[in-house]
C-alpha cells in the first residue's frame, strides 16, 4: 500500500454532481462586486433587491430585509459610539430570535465581532467568558437582563429600542473591514478547565457562506431554519448563508425544536426547504413518515456521530457534516446514501471548498489510505486562533508542514480518522477524553475543576 501523497481536498465540480440546485449565476447576490464583499455587504445587496420580503420570522415577529438593513445600520452607529470597532467583541445575551440576527449583523456592520452567549449557561460561566473575551458591551433583552452577572461591561437592553434606533441614521456606516479581522468569537469547552474563545475572521466566514450557497443551490426562494442555540457555532451556519442569499430564516419555538414530530409538522407547515438539525434529533426525524411532496430538499446534520443511514424513499437528501468550531463550523460534508454499508458508520464526507484534510501520524507524516491517524485541517476555513491565548493557539494551530505559502497553518483536531476508498473521511473517535453532548464539546477537566471548588470535595476525576 502506497503512502498518500496528496491531501483530501474540497472540489466544487465533484460536489455539484451530487446536488440539485440552481445555476451559479442564480446563486450570486445582485451586486457586481460581490466577490470582494463580506457578509454584511451581501445582506445589504439583497435588502436593496428584496425590500419587503421576509428575512427572519419568529414568535416575536418578523423582520423584512429592508427593516433588517435599516435597523442594523442604526444600531451599528449606536454601537460605534459606545466603542464597538474592529477586533472588539460585543456579546449577545439573547435567545434565538429575529433580534439576535439583527444584533449580530449590527455588530459586524460596526466593524466589531459578535460573541453569542447561550442564555441557558450558568451565570458564572457567562461572567468568565465576558471577562476572558474582554467584551465591553453586552446586548440583551429585558427578559434576560437580570440574569447577567455584574461586571465592567456596559449592558444595552434592546427590548424597546425603537426610539433609540430612530435617533440614528439608517444609512450604512462607513467601516473599512479587512479579511483578517474578526467576524465573531465563540467559546468552546477547554481541556484546562476553563472555556476558550475561538476567533473566526470575515474571510473564514465568507468561505463558509460561498461554499454553502454553491453546494446546496441556495436561492432567494429557500426557507431555512434557525434551531441551534446561540452558543453553538452551528447557529452561524444556519444564518448567514441564507441571509446573504436573499432567502428567509424561520425560528421555531423552544418546545417545537426539541420534539421530532412537532418539528416535522412545523417544517411542513412553513414549507422549509433546507434545515440543519443536530445529529440525535436528525436520527429521530429520519424515522418519521414524510409526505412525498415535502418541500424539504436537504436535511443537514452534524455535531455528533451519525449512527444510521437514511432509509430508501425519503423525499430529501441527508447530508452529514463534520467540523470543529476552530474551522468555521464545517470542514467536511457529504450526502449519506440509503444504500450505504451498514457494517460501518456513515462517513463524514469530503473537505469543503478551499479546505484540506490530512491524516497524520505522531511525526506529522501522512499515513496510507485506510490507516487511522489524527485528522488535521488546513485551508481557508481555519480560524485565527484562541482569543487572548497565544500559547494555546501555537499548540493547536501549527505551521503547515506541506504548504509552500508562508504563514500557512494546520488545525490539530485531536480526532482520529481515516481516508476511505473514494476519498471520503471516516470519523473514528477522539484521541483524548473530550466528549460531545447534543453537539456541545465537553472537556471532563472542566467538570473536575468545578467540582473541586466545593468545600466538601477534596479531589475529582
Amino acid at each position: 500500500m502506497s503512502t498518500l501523497r496528496t491531501p483530501v481536498t474540497g472540489s466544487r465540480s465533484s460536489w455539484l454532481q451530487f446536488f440539485r440546485g440552481v445555476s451559479s449565476a442564480e446563486k450570486r447576490p445582485p451586486s457586481s462586486s460581490q466577490s470582494t464583499s463580506f457578509v454584511p455587504q451581501m445582506v445589504a445587496a439583497w435588502a436593496a433587491e428584496k425590500r419587503r420580503a421576509p428575512a427572519v420570522t419568529g414568535a416575536e415577529g418578523r423582520l423584512s430585509y429592508v427593516e433588517l438593513e435599516a435597523q442594523s445600520n442604526a444600531l451599528a452607529r449606536y454601537l460605534h459610539l459606545l466603542g464597538a470597532k474592529p477586533e472588539v467583541p460585543v456579546a449577545l445575551f439573547m435567545e434565538r430570535s429575529p433580534g439576535l440576527l439583527l444584533s449580530a449583523l449590527a455588530v459586524m456592520k460596526a466593524g466589531a465581532a459578535f460573541l453569542p452567549l447561550d442564555p441557558s449557561y450558568p451565570a458564572e460561566r457567562i461572567g468568565l467568558i465576558l471577562k476572558d473575551a474582554r467584551a465591553p458591551i453586552v446586548l440583551t433583552t429585558s427578559t434576560r437582563k437580570a440574569e447577567l452577572p455584574a461586571g465592567p461591561w456596559m449592558v444595552v437592553d434592546l427590548t424597546n429600542a425603537d426610539s433609540l434606533l430612530r435617533t440614528y441614521s439608517a444609512r450604512t456606516l462607513a467601516c473599512d473591514v479587512q479579511p483578517s479581522q474578526l467576524a465573531y468569537v465563540i467559546y468552546t469547552s477547554g481541556s484546562t478547565g476553563r472555556p476558550k474563545g475561538v476567533e473566526i475572521t470575515h474571510s473564514n466566514l465568507l468561505n463558509l457562506v460561498e461554499w454553502h450557497q454553491c453546494t446546496f443551490g441556495v436561492s432567494g426562494a429557500d426557507r431555512a431554519t434557525l434551531l441551534a442555540s446561540p452558543g453553538f457555532d452551528a447557529s452561524v451556519w444556519e444564518s448567514w448563508p441564507y441571509l446573504a442569499a436573499g432567502a428567509s430564516l424561520h425560528v421555531p419555538s423552544e418546545t417545537t425544536r426539541v420534539s421530532p414530530r412537532a418539528l416535522r409538522d412545523w417544517m411542513l407547515a412553513n414549507e422549509i426547504t433546507i434545515s440543519f438539525v443536530p445529529t440525535p434529533l436528525a436520527e429521530r426525524l429520519l424515522a418519521l413518515d414524510w409526505p412525498a411532496d415535502t418541500p424539504l430538499r436537504f436535511l443537514l446534520t452534524g455535531g455528533d456521530v451519525l449512527h444510521q443511514y437514511p432509509r430508501a424513499g425519503l423525499p430529501f437528501a441527508l447530508v452529514n457534516n463534520y467540523g470543529p468550531t476552530e474551522c468555521t463550523v464545517v470542514a467536511a460534508s457529504g450526502v449519506v446514501s440509503s444504500d450505504g454499508h451498514s457494517v460501518s458508520l456513515p462517513p463524514i464526507g469530503r473537505p469543503i471548498t478551499n479546505s484540506r484534510a490530512y491524516i497524520l501520524d505522531e511525526n506529522l507524516q501522512q499515513v496510507p489510505e485506510g490507516t487511522p491517524g489524527e485528522l488535521f485541517i488546513g485551508g481557508a476555513n481555519v480560524g485565527r486562533g484562541y482569543i487572548h491565548d497565544p500559547q494555546l493557539t501555537a499548540e493547536k494551530f501549527i505551521p503547515h508542514p506541506f504548504a509552500d505559502e508562508p504563514g500557512s497553518r494546520l488545525y490539530k483536531t485531536g480526532d482520529l480518522a481515516r481516508i476511505l476508498p473514494g476519498g471520503q473521511l471516516e470519523f473514528l473517535g477522539r484521541m483524548d477524553e473530550q466528549i460531545k453532548i447534543r453537539g456541545y464539546r465537553i472537556e471532563p477537566n472542566e467538570v473536575s475543576v468545578a467540582m473541586c471548588k466545593h468545600d466538601a470535595i477534596q479531589s475529582a476525576i
